[in-house]
């Protein structure tokens, strides 16, 4: 079938992060191919500025996200177009070669296939803005003077008329509004998703869920202290009173260290952390920061508390998409969820492969594609927030047994393979490990249930005392209780690792 007889389907998507600009990339690169029964006539909508247009050094000054990993899930759905890793995503990130876990100043290092048999294993370390900048400027040099494809940036969508399948966007620079026609409504538009919004006024069965993970948290970008790996993820649990850590190399010579505490938590945090003064800051953390020495403790500090403390959204959907109105949804729009696993990123790219596989498979037939996108994407989406959320504890002393427990079962199975199965947390982001495999087996093991139950009757017990329901009770442990709790687990780790 010749390009000229071929019928134009006008495809808006809203959103350009990941999924949306490689599923515009995707759809584009559609067009070309021998079986393709459809030209898609692409039409990008996004209220920031084009990050494809910028320089890295332009995105660090202004636009610094936090690291995340970039995994096989996402690396294989980026692979789809030849040459988008080779030519603008590869040399991006850091490689990630080893997994470390500080107990105080004691260091834990696993190598990251050490217990895994798998060829080709991808894992990197990235700046989530550098990933979406490098897919814009594939789409900027590749398509920019492709008829089919428009891209609209610094413009938001205000409204979805699905009745006449038309979005209202409009111009955040001049304020112009218009309307854009549709064929088929892509929404990558993030966690307030406006696209979803239409799916919950037109849907009576679509239920959606928005909430946030129930942590503060605050992330620094600072000189990398060299006894810390330059291709290593550190974990610092209980790095201080309450506080759960995570350390992220970055390139330059750089770390981003995250620091969370469960909101429940927050009143108790001590007091120099919540102080607006850095030296105060500073003091505090050349008092108790123990897992590594900083190269500067000031500007840790200055960073600190130049800053306030941040939330992340999550979201629940019991399906992504409509066919009556020829919508669907994928990304934070579909499924936002805590960075905890690094798996965010990666699911949304995912989601933007399979979408497009499914295309390919139903000779671009969307009556047949949304269902399927549906069956297949929500329950890894709802795995994916429910992995990251509940394989983690808001009570310190159960995630601290659950770290205890982690590293038994992963060094079992690597004596035993075949008589004990491995820890849920390290099959994560393997290629050909569906999340919703992960997340059953997590089930199985107990480790969800458990760790959900009590996660979520702190959540209760917070918001009953928060409106008054219920009064104020003393608290049951006290800190030296856990802290003697978290000695004895270190000399058992220890004990591990010694053998």
């Amino acid at each position: 079938m010749s390009s000229s007889t071929k019928e134009i389907r006008k495809v808006v998507v809203s959103g350009a992060g990941p999924a949306g600009i490689l599923c515009s990339a995707l759809l584009l690169a559609r067009n070309e191919e021998e079986d393709a029964t459809i030209i898609y006539d692409v039409t990008l909508v996004d209220g920031r500025q084009d990050f494809g247009a910028l320089s890295k050094e332009e995105l660090s000054e202004s636009f610094r996200s936090w690291m995340l990993g970039l995994a096989n899930h996402g690396m294989d759905s980026i692979r789809e177009i030849p040459d988008l890793y080779n030519n603008y995503v590869k040399g991006e990130g850091v490689e990630l070669e080893e997994l470390n876990l500080y107990l105080g100043s004691k260091k834990i290092t696993q190598g990251v296939a050490d217990d895994i048999d798998t060829s080709n294993l991808d894992a990197f370390i990235v700046d989530r803005n550098f990933i979406v900048a490098a897919l814009a400027r594939y789409v900027r040099d590749t398509h920019t003077s492709n008829k089919y494809y428009t891209a609209m940036y610094d413009t938001t969508c205000q409204y979805v008329d699905y009745e006449n399948k038309q979005v209202l966007v409009r111009n955040v620079q001049t304020k112009k509004e218009e309307y854009i026609p549709y064929d088929l409504l892509i929404g990558c538009d993030g966690v307030r998703s406006v696209v979803r919004e239409a799916l919950i006024k037109c849907h009576s069965d679509f239920t959606c869920k928005v909430s946030d993970i129930f942590q503060e948290f605050k992330a620094v970008h600072v000189d990398r202290p060299k006894e810390l790996s330059a291709k290593g993820m550190s974990l610092l649990p209980n790095i201080f009173k309450n506080c759960q850590g995570i350390a992220l190399p970055e390139t330059g010579g750089k770390v981003n260290i995250s620091i969370g505490v469960p909101r429940n938590l927050y009143e108790e945090l001590d007091e120099e952390l919540k102080s607006d003064d850095y030296k105060v800051v500073s003091k505090y953390l050349k008092e108790n920061f123990k897992a590594f020495e900083l190269v500067d403790y000031d500007d840790y500090a200055k960073q600190w508390v130049g800053q306030r403390w941040n939330q992340t959204g999550m979201v629940h959907c019991n399906k992504y998409h409509s066919s009556k109105m020829n919508i669907v949804i994928m990304g934070d729009a579909a499924h936002a969820t805590s960075p905890s696993i690094g798996m965010g990123m990666n699911t949304a790219l995912r989601d933007a492969r399979v979408f497009y596989q499914l295309l390919k498979k139903n000779k671009d037939d969307i009556e047949k594609t949304l269902p399927q996108f549906s069956e297949e994407r929500v329950k890894e989406g709802n795995s994916l927030s429910s992995l990251a959320f509940n394989l983690y504890c808001l009570d310190s002393k159960m995630q601290t047994m659950e770290v205890l427990h982690m590293i038994i079962r992963t060094f079992l199975h690597k004596k035993f393979p075949k008589l004990v199965t491995n820890h849920p947390q390290n099959m994560i982001g393997m290629r050909d490990v569906a999340l919703s495999d992960v997340y059953d087996l997590a089930t199985r093991l107990n480790i969800i249930p458990k760790l959900r139950a009590r996660n979520e009757l702190i959540q209760h017990q917070y918001f009953e005392k928060l409106t008054g329901m219920t009064k104020p009770e003393k608290k049951k442990y006290t800190g030296a209780i856990i802290s003697a709790f978290v000695a004895i687990s270190a000399v058992m780790i220890a004990l591990i690792v010694k053998e």
